[in-house]
């Protein structure tokens, strides 16, 4: 009859095989993801790879791991995280980087996928708990350190470039017909000018706070808004009248308002048409 000393000796043995196990299975799954973090339910080579590195966190976390294993799992896993929700931000780091190196862009559309992972869900979930003030300084400098094209806000980019676009095509359009009042169906150079000026615009962000601070580094164009004549009288009238108690200066602009709404576009006789408001509010 085996004596309690070789039983113990025996399930000792055994523990170590499956922690060696664990330990091979992670290295292949690192060789094949890029990543020391799986998901819960992942898999490499039938093994529960997931399974076995949550126990692991879990081992840890109750002070069941020994100073041994802590510090093979730390010195052959550089990225491991003890902590679960770190772990998923490095898994998602490590993933936008191979989408950078995949797409050559940090700025994933929203249903994006790489290697299965929902890469775009993701960002755009940093980018809420950004907004919200949830995301922790060294986080935020992650970010921009390693991912220099990354934008908190691809919305206001696009906003910006839009308006940038529209503005040099009202330019070329200016220098044809000598005048910055382009009809509404007019084109130049293929682009919709006199759609772009008729449609009501949108409020670019400005300043170096936007609803949230923003980091100091990002440059914010002005806000530009034009009045358009072609409103419906209704809409107008109310329009004009949410103004004045809002924004008195904006119906009327002083000429330091107009002269500044000039600046911002370079075209006087569009402006001098239009009702400049709240630039720089």
């Amino acid at each position: 009859m085996p004596s309690e000393h070789s039983s113990t000796a025996g399930r000792r043995r055994a523990d170590n095989r499956r922690f060696d196990a664990g330990i091979a299975h992670l290295h292949r799954y690192v060789a094949a993801h890029g990543s020391s973090s799986p998901p819960r339910h992942a898999t490499i080579d039938d093994f529960p790879i997931g399974a076995w590195v949550d126990s692991r966190r879990t081992d840890y976390r109750l002070d069941r791991l020994s100073p041994e294993r802590i510090r093979r799992i730390e010195t052959d896993f550089p990225d491991w995280q003890w902590n679960v929700l770190d772990a998923a931000f490095a898994d998602g780091i490590a993933h936008l980087h191979r989408y950078a190196a995949t797409h050559g862009t940090s700025n994933p559309r929203q249903h994006d996928v790489i290697d299965g992972f929902p890469i775009g869900q993701w960002a755009a979930n940093r980018r809420a708990d950004y907004r919200r003030g949830r995301l922790p300084a060294d986080r935020i400098a992650l970010f921009d350190n390693e991912f220099p094209d990354w934008q908190w806000n691809p919305q206001d980019t696009a906003s910006t470039a839009a308006f940038e676009a529209g503005v040099t095509h009202l330019h070329a359009y200016r220098a044809v017909h000598g005048t910055s009042k382009p009809r509404q169906r007019d084109v130049i150079d293929g682009f919709a000018i006199g759609q772009w000026a008729a449609k009501p615009p949108r409020r670019l962000p400005s300043g170096p706070t936007v609803g949230r601070a923003d980091p100091p580094h990002r440059s914010r164009v002005p806000r530009l808004a034009v009045d358009r004549a072609h409103r419906t009288r209704p809409q107008e009238e109310h329009r004009r009248l949410r103004q004045r108690i809002q924004n008195p200066c904006s119906v009327s602009p002083s000429a330091d308002r107009r002269h500044q709404c000039e600046r911002e576009t370079g075209l006087s006789d569009f402006v001098t048409m239009s009702e400049c408001a709240a630039i720089g509010s």
